[in-house]
C-alpha cells in the first residue's frame, strides 16, 4: 500500500499503509533487533520495488538501469528498515508511544538524507500527498515535513484505535485522531476558500515540443527541433502569450561562452526569435563557460531572452544535480574508477557543474524562481527563492527519460506542494509532458498529455509576501531531530540506570 501510494490516487493507502508494519513490529517487540530489521527491510523492499519501478524505463538508454533498479530499491528499503528498527527499539526501551517514536525517527532521518551528494527527497512521504491539495493546505504553515509527520501520526492513531479496541489506549487514540482531523481539515477549509490578491497577472505560454531523447541527442536533428520550437512559440504568441517558457535544455545547441570573449555570450537564433515575436522567452540551455579548450564548466541553465536586450546577463542553473546521471557523487572516492570511461559508463558519470541556489531571473517585469528538472522535489529551493522575492515559479524539465511510467504524474504533482508551501503560482514546462499551471492552492490546470506537441496559454498571478513556512523553514524537521536525539539520550540514561541497579 505504501508503494502504491506514490502513484495510485487512493488516499486511504496513505493513511493506513503502515498499520501492518506497526502491528508486526509490536508483535515481535522482544525478538532480536536484527530479526525486526530484516522484517522492516522486507517491508521497505515491497514498497520501493513499486516506487522505483520507473528506473526500468531508463534501460532504453543503458542496460545499467537493470542494475540501478534493484540497487535503488534496496537502498530505500534499508532506510525503512533502519527507521522501523530504531522506532521499535526506542519505544520498547523508553516506554514512549508509537505516536512519538515513529514520527521523530522517520522525519529526522528523511530530513538528514536531503544533505550531501546523494540527496533525494523523491521517496519522502509528503510527496505522496501532493495529489490531494485540499488535504495539505496546512503545508504553508508546517511545510513538507509537517505533512509527513501528519501522515505518520494518522497511521499510528488508526493502528492504535483499530488493533487495540476497546482498550483505553484505543479510545484515547480515536479521540486524538478526531481532534487532529478537526483542526487540520478546519484549517484546510479556511485556506482553500481564502482569496489571495495578486500584485499583477501575466499571460504565460508554455511550449511543449515533444522531442524524444534519442532524437534530442542527434545533432543532425537540431534544425528540425529549432523549427518546431519557433512554430509552437508563434502559436503561443498568437494565443495572447506575453512571455514564453520553454523546457529544460530546449535550445538545440549548447551555448559556448569563452570567458575572454564577451561577444560569445549569445544565442543569436533565440534572440532573433524573441525580437520577431516581441515577447521574452525563458528557456533551458546547456551553457558551457570556457576558460580554455580543456578547462570549462557545463551548466544545466535557465536563461532569459528579451525582445529589446537579447540574452539577459543574469542567468541561473541547476543547483541540485541528479546523482550519477548529472554528477558523480563522492567523486574523490569513485572518480578514480570511472573518470575517463566511455560507452555505457558515461550514463553514470554526469559532468555538470553545480550552481548557487536561490538565484532569481527577471522576465516580464517580474522576478521568477527557475527550478530545473528534479529541483521541483526540493522545498528548500523554492522556499529560498520565494523569500528572495520570487513572484512566481517556472519549472523547466525534460522527463522524456521516464516513458509513460506513473512517475511522470508523480513529478508533475510535486509542484502542487511547492505552490502551497510558498503560495505562488507555478508554470511547469516539460519537453514531452506533463506541462501545466498550478495555482497558489495547489490546483493543477491545463495539464497536457504525454508525448504530444502542445501549446497552452494561461493567466498566472504574481504575488509577494511570505508564508509561515517561509519564515520558520523546516522547524518540524528540527523538532523531530531534537526529539530523536532526546529519546536516544533517554534510552542511554535508562540503560545505565538499569545496569547500575543490576550491579
Amino acid at each position: 500500500m505504501l508503494g502504491a501510494s506514490f502513484y495510485v490516487p487512493w488516499l486511504v493507502f496513505n493513511l493506513i499503509a503502515l498499520v501492518p508494519l506497526l502491528h508486526w513490529l509490536e508483535q515481535n517487540e522482544r525478538a532480536g533487533r536484527w530479526y525486526r530489521a530484516r522484517g522492516a527491510i522486507l517491508a521497505g523492499l515491497a514498497c520501493h520495488l513499486i516506487s522505483t519501478s520507473f528506473v526500468v524505463s531508463l534501460s532504453r538508454f543503458s542496460p545499467l538501469a537493470w542494475l540501478l533498479y534493484p540497487a535503488f530499491a534496496l537502498v530505500l528499503a534499508l532506510k525503512i528498515g533502519l527507521i522501523g528498527t530504531l522506532a521499535s527499539s526506542l519505544r520498547r526501551r523508553t516506554g514512549l508511544p508509537w505516536v512519538w517514536t515513529l514520527p521523530t525517527v522517520w522525519v529526522a532521518i528523511d530530513w538528514l538524507l536531503t544533505f550531501g551528494d546523494l540527496r533525494m527527497p523523491g521517496d519522502h512521504l509528503y510527496h505522496t500527498m501532493s495529489s490531494y491539495p485540499f488535504v495539505v493546505q496546512f503545508a504553508d504553515v508546517l511545510g513538507p515535513y509537517g505533512v509527513s509527520a501528519a501522515v505518520l501520526v494518522v497511521n499510528v492513531l488508526i493502528y492504535e484505535a483499530s488493533i487495540h479496541w476497546p482498550q483505553r489506549r484505543a479510545r484515547r487514540s480515536a479521540v486524538a485522531l478526531g481532534a487532529m482531523l478537526v483542526v487540520v481539515l478546519g484549517y484546510d477549509a479556511y485556506a482553500w476558500t481564502r482569496e489571495r490578491p495578486a500584485d499583477a497577472t501575466l499571460r504565460v505560454g508554455i511550449v511543449q515540443p515533444n522531442v524524444e531523447m534519442l532524437l534530442k541527442w542527434d545533432q543532425d536533428a537540431n534544425h528540425a527541433q529549432w523549427e518546431k520550437l519557433a512554430r509552437l512559440s508563434r502559436e503561443a504568441v498568437d494565443a495572447g502569450a506575453e512571455l514564453l517558457v520553454w523546457p529544460e535544455t530546449a535550445v538545440p545547441w549548447p551555448l559556448y561562452h569563452w570567458l575572454d570573449r564577451p561577444d560569445t555570450f549569445a544565442a543569436q537564433p533565440v534572440e532573433q526569435l524573441s525580437r520577431s515575436l516581441g515577447v521574452p522567452i525563458l528557456a533551458g540551455v546547456e551553457y558551457v563557460r570556457v576558460r580554455t579548450q580543456d578547462d570549462y564548466d557545463l551548466f544545466n541553465a535557465a536563461m532569459v531572452f528579451t525582445p529589446d536586450g537579447g540574452l539577459h546577463e543574469t542567468w541561473a542553473a541547476k543547483a541540485y544535480l541528479v546523482p550519477f546521471t548529472e554528477k558523480m557523487p563522492f567523486s574523490g572516492l569513485l572518480g578514480r574508477f570511472i573518470d575517463g570511461r566511455e560507452g555505457q559508463w558515461r550514463f553514470v558519470t554526469g559532468g555538470f557543474a553545480e550552481f548557487e541556489p536561490g538565484k532569481l531571473l527577471e522576465i516580464g517585469g517580474t522576478d521568477v524562481g527557475a527550478l530545473v528538472c528534479y529541483e521541483q522535489l526540493f522545498s528548500d529551493l523554492s522556499r529560498a527563492q520565494s523569500n528572495a522575492g520570487a513572484g512566481w515559479f517556472a519549472v523547466i524539465t525534460n522527463d522524456a527519460w521516464f516513458a509513460r511510467t506513473p512517475f511522470q504524474r508523480y513529478q508533475a504533482n510535486a509542484v502542487r506542494l511547492r505552490a502551497i508551501e510558498t503560495r505562488r503560482d507555478v508554470v511547469r514546462s516539460a519537453n514531452t509532458g506533463i506541462s501545466g499551471f498550478a495555482d497558489a492552492k495547489g490546483r493543477f490546470f491545463d495539464a497536457t498529455s504525454l508525448y504530444e506537441e502542445a501549446v497552452i496559454v494561461r493567466d498566472i498571478a504574481v504575488r509577494s509576501g511570505t508564508t509561515v513556512y517561509g519564515r520558520i523553514g523546516n522547524a518540524v524537521a528540527w523538532v523531530a531531530l531534537a526529539g530523536f536525539l532526546i529519546t536516544l539520550g533517554l534510552t542511554f540514561l535508562l540503560s545505565r540506570s538499569t545496569t547500575g541497579r543490576e550491579h
